[in-house]
């Protein structure tokens, strides 16, 4: 027993005090109580003959089943021994004490850089701490009205506890019994108004940390996205930092997940079947009004224009060689895997009938800067069709754009309802409208841009107009169809349109003479617009 004790107390010693703290954050004050019981309860065996001689130790009966006081003592050790680990692995509630040693050890991890270690803790404890840092309801209140404010008191708690009458000094010991009564009364019913204070500074001062964050998007994501609603609400950035790490990471669950998200729901247009293993999809997408309420495309789109602007060894390979970009290098690729994210967002949207946008608008600020960021055009560019990966992720703009639009002919239905563009409620297509007015300024940049071959302008515009034609040939759908032809010639009002008007025409004119035949009213708007810009 005395090597057991010995070896004990200098396994403890030795112990960092990180290790320290993370044992005592696992265990409470009644598991202390078990583990002082069983040790008295053993050492009171072996000194058994002391005890009895001074009348403090019972006598106990015969013993039984072959058991005896060491094989006692023995099996005591061994339920201790199985009793703390079970104990440790149990999460628990945070107190405000445990809070204190929470507080304690994650700042200990975050600052010595331990990701790995400060990942597990947060593993078990962020959630609870969310949850004391964000509480409300009767029980708060009732905390709140045991521990009232008491300003012209002015009792103050420091961060360790310790309880002061102002600058007088500390307090006396029947105030603090008093004081500690009264704040473990109102942990108990709830988290006291001072507890949630501190449980917020701690959880703000974690998920403030862009190393912290940029490590826990890549190894455990899905932590991220469990505590993702009540965290944006305390710390706003969060999410930004989160989808700005995942797409930093080719290894990611953001590009494993898109990737693996390929196939039609069949018979429901371009929609996209959401699999159950894809956790950040359907976290997002399951319901698309959570998308809208965090701001999920702000967070992606801001994250890809800031790999566009910044990313130099992403450009070069975007301005590069076509080589294998379309069949897999593309799925590792941050502005293709947002463009796809935002595809399948808004085809979310407009089949489960949001009358948000999502800000399908980012689109043209992508077809913008993408054009910005593009190379000179080569002689030998006109061979290809497409000659850089840059000009697929053109191609995949309009086309994305398109299919958001031309998805309004299978949510309209057999019925064939008549659509308008200020239709919010019941079977509204209002996305596609939306839609339709970002077309025309996703196409404007590239026209206008000497840096995009015309054989790809002539592609881009090729697939625009399809779409066009598709919408036409439905009578319950020129309303859409008028849209679309309004925005491909005027953009952004017809004030705006000088250089760029002269280019669609000509784009138009280079296109199939039987789709152009197709497209009467197009054209003799497109020429009206002309001889009014003249």
């Amino acid at each position: 027993m005395l090597t057991m004790l010995g070896l004990i107390a200098a396994v403890w010693a030795l112990l960092p005090n990180n290790a320290r703290l993370g044992f005592r954050l696992r265990l409470t004050w009644v598991d202390w109580c078990v583990i002082s019981g069983v040790l008295l309860t053993i050492h009171a065996f072996y000194f058994e003959p002391v005890l009895r001689d001074v009348g403090v130790f019972p006598v106990l009966g015969p013993w039984k089943w072959g058991f005896d006081k060491s094989t006692t003592q023995y099996l005591l050790f061994l339920l201790l021994a199985v009793f703390v680990p079970i104990r440790a692995l149990t999460t628990r509630r945070l107190t405000r004490r445990r809070l204190s040693i929470f507080n304690r050890l994650s700042t200990s991890l975050l600052h010595e850089c331990r990701f790995d270690e400060l990942a597990v803790l947060l593993d078990r404890h962020l959630v609870p701490a969310i949850d004391v840092a964000m509480s409300e309801g009767v029980r708060n209140r009732v905390a709140q009205f045991i521990q009232p404010p008491r300003p012209a008191f002015q009792v103050l708690m420091r961060d360790d506890g310790t309880l002061t009458l102002g600058n007088v000094g500390e307090l006396g010991w029947i105030a603090r019994a008093w004081f500690w009564a009264r704040e473990t009364l109102a942990d108990l019913i709830g988290p006291s108004e001072s507890l949630r204070n501190r449980a917020r500074i701690i959880v703000k001062r974690l998920l403030t940390s862009r190393q912290l964050v940029a490590y826990l998007a890549t190894a455990r994501p899905y932590l991220c996205l469990q505590v993702m609603e009540r965290a944006t609400l305390l710390v706003e950035e969060f999410q930004d930092e989160f989808f700005d790490a995942l797409l930093g990471n080719e290894g990611s669950i953001f590009y494993i997940e898109l990737k693996d998200n390929q196939n039609f729901v069949g018979g429901q247009g371009h929609r996209l079947y959401i699999p159950d293993e894809n956790r950040l999809l359907n976290f997002y997408l399951k319901d698309v009004e959570l998308a809208g309420k965090l701001g999920v495309y702000r967070s992606v789109g801001e994250a890809v224009l800031a790999h566009i602007d910044g990313d130099e060894a992403l450009l070069k390979k975007l301005n590069g060689p076509q080589l294998q970009y379309r069949e897999t290098t593309k799925h590792r690729c941050p502005v293709y895997a947002g463009i796809w994210f935002f595809r399948v967002m808004v085809l979310e949207g407009l089949h489960q009938r949001s009358n948000d946008h999502l800000w399908l608008h980012y689109m043209p600020h992508f077809a913008t800067r993408l054009v910005e960021r593009a190379r000179e055009v080569d002689e030998l560019d006109g061979d290809d069709e497409f000659p850089t990966p840059l000009s697929y992720l053109l191609y995949q703009l309009v086309a994305t754009t398109a299919e958001w639009i031309d998805d309004a002919e299978h949510l309209t239905g057999e019925e064939k309802n008549v659509v308008t563009p200020d239709q919010t409620d019941g079977n509204h297509v209002y996305i596609s409208f939306q839609a339709a007015e970002a077309l025309g300024r996703v196409m404007q940049p590239i026209l206008l841009s000497d840096r995009v071959t015309s054989r790809v302008q002539e592609q881009l515009l090729t697939s625009a107009l399809h779409m066009l034609r598709r919408l036409e040939q439905q009578d319950h759908l020129s309303a859409l169809a008028a849209s679309v032809r309004t925005h491909l010639i005027y953009p952004y009002g017809p004030g705006h349109c000088e250089e760029y008007l002269p280019l669609l025409k000509a784009c138009f004119q280079a296109q199939d003479h039987v789709l152009r035949a197709d497209l009467p009213t197009f054209r003799l708007e497109l020429d009206e617009a002309l001889e009014g810009a003249q």
